[in-house]
């Protein structure tokens, strides 16, 4: 099985199952995000795990062809630059983190994630 289509199904699952919890659990969701970005080692541990799964996307996965290796490799550089941002600007991450964790833009969010998990799990 291709590389490309493993990492999708896997990401696409955690997409949809997270997309899916943060629509229907809104105010929950939007108070965690609110208590990680006050708590210093919370968002270090978003850092190395959004680190980590770049990292692992990008070095199985650096494909710059059109389909679904090209998402692929964008989500996993998308992940990396996600995780060196919050390990290097914790402080920017967690006004960024308070600004987007509004309760009432947690549905929105959770729709786009879960869509976006969709279209990885059926490409």
């Amino acid at each position: 099985m291709d590389i490309s289509l493993v990492l999708a199904q896997i990401v696409g699952i955690f997409l949809v199952v997270a997309g899916i919890s943060m629509a229907a659990n809104s105010k929950e969701t939007a108070a965690v995000v609110e208590e990680a970005a006050q708590h210093k080692g919370i968002l270090w541990t978003w850092g190395i795990m959004a680190l980590l799964i770049g990292a692992s996307m990008v070095v199985l996965n650096d494909v710059w062809t059109p389909g679904l290796p090209l998402i692929v490799t964008i989500l996993g550089w998308l992940a990396l630059v996600k995780g060196v941002f919050i390990l290097f600007f914790p402080r920017a991450a967690g006004v960024l983190y308070r600004k987007c964790g509004k309760s009432g833009s947690m549905v929105f969010w959770g729709l786009v994630v879960l869509i976006v998990g969709l279209i990885l799990l059926y490409w």
